[in-house]
């Protein structure tokens, strides 16, 4: 744990860092946080930083559940506004600002953090970067009063804040954000029509099925590698979280084969095996991590931001740089929700007709 809570200070680079980092592993999770959460209202104030600390730990590291995080949130924000002032409250808003690196806190959860004093404008960024984070558009109201803030720094965490909101990303698609529930709901939907497709298989195409993986959660181990080094601000938070449900899809039966890589071999592409950049139409290099593949040797890469998922047939490669003139290559996504949400429909698709999909 830290020596104490004090909040980080506010700056761009450390809301960038928030977004993408991954903490090392807890060493202990609590079977019940109800002791925990009872001792950030303890009479000693030790008590109190101390558990505020845990909290963060456990939020910092993904460790809890989307509901257990979202209940730890909501009382962290509790103890932040209407309890303990001076240090207790920043110990509090500091926890909850942890908990963005791997959740989204419903807007109704942090709202009332608006409450806070304005007078200190790390405050207020913090505050900002929280409601951010909620990627909520009800959000956008609350954040749009401090653009005219006499303060240049709460201003300018103002216009950062409305920027990662969702439907501040160019374009006509509203940005989306992968979270865990999609994940599990996105499993269970593939699960359900490839346990038809598997069954009749052999007996439909006449050879035996592949292997279809739809696997578990990526290693704590793995997910640490996704980030380490110069791909610390490079990985898109989007595939990070992505990963900390489900480590790996294998699809070889659908259509020519679709995968979704697993962490080792995402690193890899993204280090010193695969496309680390793409040349734009102006000429300009792209950074990209590919995480995806067909079985006809088309690439599918998230740019850092997460805001375009690029499809690369093959083509030329010096020095991990992409270059092709096929017309197939381009955006198929604005997003990695929407290429999830155009695999799984292409896997129904093909299940329900036969058809080969084409992403």
């Amino acid at each position: 744990m830290h020596e104490s809570a004090r909040p980080l200070p506010a700056t761009d680079d450390h809301r960038t860092r928030r977004r993408l980092s991954y903490a090392p592993p807890v060493t202990w999770l609590p079977t019940d946080l109800t002791p925990l959460l009872a001792r950030l209202s303890g009479p000693d104030r030790r008590t109190r930083e101390a558990a505020a600390e845990h909290l963060a730990d456990l939020l910092r590291s993904g460790a809890l559940h989307q509901d257990q995080a979202e209940h730890v949130i909501s009382r962290l924000a509790e103890v932040a506004v209407a309890e303990h002032p001076g240090a207790d409250a920043s110990a509090a808003r500091y926890a909850i600002g942890e908990a963005t690196a791997c959740y989204r806190p419903p807007l109704e959860l942090v709202r009332r953090l608006t409450a806070l004093p304005t007078d200190e404008p790390a405050i207020l960024e913090d505050v900002l970067d929280i409601l951010a984070c909620t990627y909520d558009p009800a959000a956008e109201d609350i954040i749009r009063t401090h653009r005219a803030d006499p303060r240049a720094e709460v201003r300018a965490a103002a216009e950062q804040a409305l920027t990662e909101l969702p439907g501040r990303v160019p374009g006509p698609t509203p940005q989306r954000y992968v979270t865990w529930a999609y994940a599990d709901q996105w499993v269970r939907d593939l699960s359900a029509v490839l346990a038809t497709f598997t069954t009749t298989f052999e007996q439909d195409r006449g050879y035996p099925c592949g292997e279809h993986t739809l696997g578990a959660a990526a290693g704590q181990a793995e997910l640490v590698a996704m980030t380490a080094g110069e791909l610390h601000d490079v990985m898109p938070s989007d595939l990070l979280t992505w990963c900390r449900r489900v480590r790996e899809v294998s699809l070889p039966d659908v259509g020519a084969g679709y995968f979704l890589h697993p962490p080792d071999l995402i690193v890899a592409h993204a280090l010193v095996e695969g496309v680390q950049w793409i040349i734009d139409g102006d000429g300009s290099r792209e950074r990209v991590v590919v995480f995806g593949s067909d079985g006809g040797g088309t690439l599918y890469a998230l740019n850092p931001t997460g805001t375009a998922v690029h499809r690369l047939p093959p083509g030329e490669m010096h020095d991990g740089v992409y270059r092709t003139d096929d017309p197939r290559a381009g955006v198929v996504a604005p997003h990695l929700v929407g290429f999830l949400d155009l695999l799984r429909a292409a896997v129904h698709e093909h299940v329900r007709t036969g058809a080969a999909p084409e992403l």
